[in-house]
This record gives C-alpha cells, structure tokens and sequence, in this order.
C-alpha cells in the first residue's frame, strides 16, 4: 500500500483534486491556476518516459473520473451502451492527455533553461484546440471553462477566446510553480497580478455596457422536463398538445412575445413527412392563430431515390430496399407562412449520436445502436441562419445548435459571421440527471456569449434553460427537473468582436512555438550527432 500511495501518486492526485474542483457546478475557478502546479513537482521527480506515462494517467484518470463522471446517466432508465460509453470514456480519455506532457518532458530534456515552462502553455492549448476537432473530438475539459463565475474577468476572451483564457491559467501555473521552487516571492505577487488583471478590463466593460444601446426582441422557452427515455414513446398528438398548451400559457403571460423556441427533439416524429400532414397542419394552423414564430427541435428525413447514391451509414427499410438519412434538427416555424426554415446538426456527439467515421466504419452502426435509436443521426451540412420579421416588420437574424455543438467557440463564431444577431441552444440535457454535467453544459454557453458579444437563449428538456446577455450575464433561468415556462427580452447585436473576426489567432501562434520548439530540439540533436561522429 505504501508503495502505490508514494510522493509521486499523491502529486498526481492533488492535482486531479485541484483541477476538478475548479470546474462548474462548483464556483472554485480560482483552483485551476494550481491544478498543474503539483505536476510540475511530479514531472521534475520522474525518471523516464514510461513512469510520466504512469503518473499523467494517474493524474488524468481521476480529473476525468471526477468531472465526467455524470456521462453515464447513472439512473434505473439509463441504456447500458450510455454507462459503458462512459466508463470506456473515463478510461482511454486519459491517454490523449499524455501528449502535452511528454511535450513538456521532452523539451525540459532536450533544452533546458526552463524553455519547457515557456513551451507549455502553448503546447497545452494547441493540444485543446486539436481535441476539438476530428469526429472524436470531446473538448468539455478546456481548462478556460473553468472561470464562467467569474464574469468580470472573462470579457477579454472577445479578443482571444477560451483558449486565451486556458492560456492565462496555464501562465498562473507556471509562476505559482517557481515561486514554490524557488521560494521567490516576486514570481507569487506576478502570479496573482496576472490573473487579477482581466478584472479591471472587465468591470469597465461592464460598466461601459449599462450606457450601451441594444434592440431587444422578447422570447419565450418551454422547458417540459418529459423523462428523456419514455418521451420517445410518446404519440405526436401528445406532443403537438403538451407543447402547444404551454405555448398558449406563456402568451397569456406574455402578450408581446414574438419567438418561442421547444428543447432538441421536442417532437419525436418525422413530423413534415406527408403521413404526418393532418398533425402538421394542425400545429401550423395554431401558429398563425397565435401569431408568434416557433423554434423547435424534431427529426428531419432525407430520403434517397437511387440507393446507390445513399452513403453507406444511411439507413435501410427492409421493406422496400429505400434508404435513407435521418438528422436531429431544428425548424422556424413563421405565422402566416408555408416556409419551413431547418437546421440539422453538424457536430454530433461521438458514439452517442454517431459512430466516427461512420461511413467507412458502417458495419459497426447496428451493433453499436443504443437503446433509445438515435445513435446514428446523419450530419447536417450548413451553417443555417434563420430569418424572421417581428410585428413591427423589422427583419430579425439569429442561429440555433444543438445541445453539444455550443461547447464548439470556432464552430458558433461561423453562424455570428454569417449574420446571427442572437444564438439560441436547444438540448436535452435530462439524460444525465441531477449531475454535474447540465451545469457545466449551461455555463459553457456563458462564454460563447462573450466572446461574440450575443445574447444565448438555452432551452433545455427538463433544465438548465434561461437567457443569457452578450456580456455573459445569467438574465433568468430555470431550475432542473422543472416544468415551465419563461420569457424575456434579448438584446440583439450586430457588430463583431475581434475573436468573432479573427478567430483563435493564439491557437496558431501557439502551433508556431511548438513547431519551433520541436525543430530546435531536432536541430539541436543532430549537430550533437554530427560534431560526436567528427570528433
């Protein structure tokens, strides 16, 4: 026992502690700036390669073990392949980590004068930015998403984004690092000055931001809170019904109201296909009697007349040898219009809702296909932006994504580039429970609304929804497991921030200075070679 429980475990794991407790729900972001200071300690003990491998795994394990635990669901009603996915999650997720940190190891080995604190930070958010890419890609552990409570000190990411914010941290690290090292208490005073230096930028924005003008449109959200694994059995007159009672309630309550949005997948059927037309008409039929614009979530279909043009993880009747494509999409309904704009989801969430690279691995879907049969959703194309006239005829601009995608900044800031005056999230976050994965899910969106300078309307199936302004301020919000419904007014927005324009500019000098760092390390080596095989 005392030999697993060495100096170096504990290291590993005081610093898995620190950095989980810096993660939302719990308002402890401070701890983030000294997540990676045990590490630091642990690295300078380690001997090789293989034991960093061991005690970075150490480290991540448990950083992932604690702030992801919830992807399981964990409840009686949970899919078996949803706790599997998990624990497979909690397990390999882990290796990715190891590559910044054999960076850091393989630079502190190679160059020394601490160029390896200086390569870190940027080695560290090039690593975040790739995570986010590919169709595995799961960036839910970016170390920015740590500060959304303290709203003063995020209004700098307009410049730089979460990454830019990760990068600050990783800054903090390092100096509470050397100060201990070296007992310098000049590194410790840097430390804190840095990290407090947002706040003063901050708390003028936000003060500058009371006397700033903004057009305002009002909007309601349905938040049903229907158990996420029974809603599926539900009939669409059912649906139509419960969602249209609400809407009805939340007019009466708020007259003025000009959009109302319904969470991911509110309506569980193929809802515009033509056996469904006498339900479809009724639902519009409603909307110009209510005179009031609908966003909802709903399945889209696109069938193909020629199988051979199907792609081969498109789905099969058995039946009639037809394939086609089924997408998790959303749809503005207008009053008074036969227009149908829609939106299907482009980033769709590894293995839950689509194999990776299912089109060449497509003898894997059925296999994989969980319990509640939305584990192969094909991926929308566009980015879609909806247009809508409010009553007084002023022409309104705005997106939607669904639930995962809003975790993506270069992905949302696609949608303000094309014209988007507000951003509205749809999910279903109830598949988890009361777990910590809704909150951080909700605080995620915060920084999105800073870093374009948007208002977020989040409208979730049984919470977290609310209304979110383009400073990052929480303007209402439900609670979880609640059925409600809210409104409020939204300030619209149509000017560009310089991360909205120029997206993540640290993210390629970040991939400079390792690129640099890498070639010096080989340049460096091969002179060594060189002058031993002269001599």
């Amino acid at each position: 026992m005392r030999k697993i429980l060495n100096e170096k475990f504990l290291l590993a794991l005081t610093g898995a502690v620190l950095l989980s407790a810096s993660f939302p729900p719990l308002k402890f972001g401070f701890l983030a700036t000294a997540g990676f200071v045990p590490i630091f300690f642990l690295i300078d003990k380690i001997e090789n390669y293989k034991q960093l491998f061991r005690y970075s795994y150490i480290f991540f394990f448990f950083f992932n073990l604690f702030t992801l635990y919830w992807v399981g669901g964990w409840s009686k009603e949970a899919d078996p392949f949803l706790m599997v996915g998990c624990v497979l999650l909690i397990l390999i997720h882990p290796i990715l980590f190891f590559l910044p940190i054999w960076f850091y190891m393989f630079i502190k080995r190679n160059l020394g004068k601490n160029f390896h604190l200086l390569t870190f930070p940027f080695v560290y958010v090039l690593f975040e930015y790739f995570r986010s890419t590919t169709e595995l890609a799961f960036p839910w552990l970016t170390l920015g998403n740590t500060q959304t409570y303290y709203i003063e000190k995020i209004q700098f990411i307009e410049f730089t984004g979460v990454y830019g914010l990760s990068f600050l941290l990783l800054i903090v690290n390092i100096l509470f690092y050397l100060s201990l090292k070296k007992l310098r208490f000049k590194y410790f005073l840097l430390a804190v000055l840095i990290y407090i230096l947002p706040n003063f930028y901050g708390a003028l924005v936000l003060k500058n931001s009371e006397t700033k003008s903004f057009k305002k449109i009002k909007v309601g959200l349905i938040q049903p809170n229907i158990n996420p694994w029974l809603k599926w059995e539900g009939t669409l007159s059912e649906q139509i019904e419960l969602y249209l009672g609400m809407t009805n309630e939340i007019i009466k309550e708020n007259p003025n109201v000009e959009l109302i949005v319904y969470p991911e997948t509110a309506i569980t059927y193929f809802f515009l296909l033509p056996q469904y037309r006498y339900h479809f008409n009724f639902f519009k039929s409603e909307i110009d009697r209510l005179n009031v614009a609908i966003l909802t979530g709903f399945p889209d279909a696109k069938f193909y007349d020629d199988p051979f043009q199907a792609p081969p993880s498109s789905h099969l009747i058995k039946e009639t040898g037809q394939r086609y494509d089924a997408f998790n999409s959303m749809g503005l309904f207008l009053p008074n219009s036969d227009e149908v704009q829609k939106y299907a989801k482009i980033i769709l969430v590894p293995f839950g809702e689509r194999l990776p690279y299912a089109d060449t691995f497509h003898f894997l879907i059925e296999p994989l296909q969980w319990g509640v049969g939305i584990s192969n959703w094909a991926k929308g194309k566009d980015t879609t932006i909806f247009e809508m006239r409010t009553r007084n005829g002023e022409l309104i601009k705005f997106s939607g994504v669904v639930c995962y995608e809003s975790i993506y900044p270069s992905f949302i800031r696609k949608f303000v580039n094309k014209g988007a005056q507000f951003l509205v999230v749809i999910t279903n976050d109830s598949w988890y429970g009361n777990t910590s994965g809704p909150y951080q899910h909700f605080q995620y969106s915060i920084l999105r609304a800073v870093e374009n300078r948007r208002s977020v309307v989040r409208c979730a199936n049984g919470g977290i929804s609310g209304f979110i302004d383009p400073y990052g301020r929480v303007q209402k919000k439900t609670k979880f497991y609640e059925k409600t419904q809210i409104a409020d007014e939204i300030k619209l927005n149509d000017e560009k921030t310089f991360y909205t324009l120029y997206g993540d500019l640290i993210v390629y000098l970040s991939l400079l200075v390792v690129s640099l760092s890498f070639f010096t390390v080989l340049f460096k080596n091969f002179k060594t070679k060189s002058e031993n095989k002269n001599a």
